[in-house]
């Protein structure tokens, strides 16, 4: 695992507007890894945001501050406050639009287990 040191952040303006902030914190070093990347981002109010570019990894959304919206790829939502954690599996289609006062989430990307199976043993193992 790769650990940035990195301060500024990333920032994407859409419609001549911030929308989103995004910082690494962490990157897969090598590939006996199962986890991709841990991202802090921080999503202006109504941005929206899905899969990170990182085709083929499932991705954990931790709510750090604020709330948001939950919306899946078949049209149901689900409301996501402070605290919350929500897990989008591989090709879940899943997407994430930040609350009135935006969010924070800390996302965590990671190898699904059909890839994460085929990894040799690394040792120590938990058990």
């Amino acid at each position: 695992m790769i650990v940035t040191t990195v301060e500024e952040t990333t920032r994407t303006i859409k419609d001549g507007a911030a929308h989103t902030a995004s910082r690494s914190l962490a990157r897969r070093g090598f590939f006996f890894s199962e986890t991709e990347a841990v991202d802090h981002l921080h999503l202006a109010p109504g941005a929206e945001i899905g899969v990170r570019g990182r085709e083929g990894t499932e991705e954990i959304w931790f709510v750090a501050d604020g709330d948001g919206h939950l919306l899946h790829a078949d049209g149901s939502t689900g409301v996501l406050h402070r605290g919350a954690l929500a897990v989008c599996s591989l090709n879940s289609g899943a997407r994430l639009r930040a609350g009135d006062h935006g969010t924070q989430l800390i996302l965590v990307a990671v190898a699904p287990r059909h890839l994460t199976a085929a990894m040799p043993p690394r040792l120590p193992v938990a058990s």
